[in-house]
């Protein structure tokens, strides 16, 4: 787990899906919904918003709204144009980006910006690709930000795009939970990370996260948990656990993957109400 000189590589022989890395080959295990590796924002949702709400996702679609498209443009316009990988038509949509030979294709093509071949002498490097092998399942990673110190990995931020201002104050769990995997899968590595930072940006200000780079060194350095940069512009440190606490809870999520239980519903209120799936779950409260 420790090779990052060595780019992963997925592939499907006579219809197995195979892990090539660091000069080994991993079966990967059979995966529910025919998934090949998983996201680390799909086991942000499964663990800390709803797991029942991803298996509707994979057993009925998903829905792209217009704020998931405007947040995707809004990604774009910050790190480059990917909205081209995705279907950007509301509406309901399968989800084929860790499936079948689509999965393979996206899995592969976000090994262009593989961790390992980061220059960490820079003072930061942009949306970069880290794997975690736990329980024999890939799980890819896509942090945004990687603030580097001394030719090493020091900060990893997650970016988070919103049109409401007052939502720049609050961490949503599943926020935490995302760059808290990137920090610990990083650490993983070998890549000493030693902070997770959420940035969330007002869509549409005219400004990027890479504007603010002093501006998060320096309220890191301050010892603060939570700092607004600008207007329309807030920093939150997450305070990450230990690894076994972190992996123990994403050993459990993988667990729902690999078949040996049935998702588990919390639904609440708030979290039914905003669900694209109020309609038809059976456990809706909305």
């Amino acid at each position: 787990m420790g090779v990052i000189s060595q780019v992963p590589e997925l592939t499907l022989i006579e219809g197995k899906p195979i892990l090539k890395w660091g000069g080994a080959s991993y079966l990967i295990p059979r995966l529910k919904h025919g998934v090949l590796f998983l996201m680390v924002n799909q086991l942000a949702v499964q663990l800390k918003f709803c797991e029942y709400r991803i298996h509707l996702d994979f057993t009925k679609g998903r829905v792209i709204g217009n704020e998931a498209i405007d947040g995707l443009y809004e990604h774009a316009r910050q790190f480059g144009d990917i909205a081209g990988e995705f279907s950007l038509e509301p509406g309901w949509d399968p989800v084929v980006v860790n499936r079948g030979e689509e999965g393979v294709s996206f899995f592969n093509m976000r090994m262009r910006n593989w961790i390992g071949k980061a220059d960490f002498t820079k003072p930061y490097i942009e949306e970069r690709s880290v794997v975690a092998l736990i329980k024999g399942v890939p799980i890819l990673g896509l942090p945004d930000l990687i603030i580097n110190r001394d030719g090493k990995p020091w900060l990893v931020i997650e970016l988070k795009t919103t049109n409401r201002v007052n939502r720049l104050g609050f961490l949503e769990p599943r926020e935490a939970y995302q760059v808290e995997a990137y920090y610990h899968f990083l650490r993983m590595m070998g890549l000493g990370v030693e902070g997770a930072l959420v940035v969330k940006i007002i869509r549409g200000i005219g400004v990027r996260v890479v504007d603010y780079v002093e501006a998060l060194i320096k309220a890191f350095t301050s010892g603060v948990n939570h700092s607004r940069l600008s207007n329309g512009v807030m920093m939150h440190v997450v305070k990450v656990r230990e690894t076994a606490e972190f992996m123990k809870e994403t050993e459990w999520a993988v667990d729902y993957w690999l078949g040996l239980r049935n998702a588990t519903p919390s639904p609440s209120p708030g979290k039914c109400r905003v669900c694209d799936h109020r309609s038809h779950c059976p456990y809706s409260l909305s």
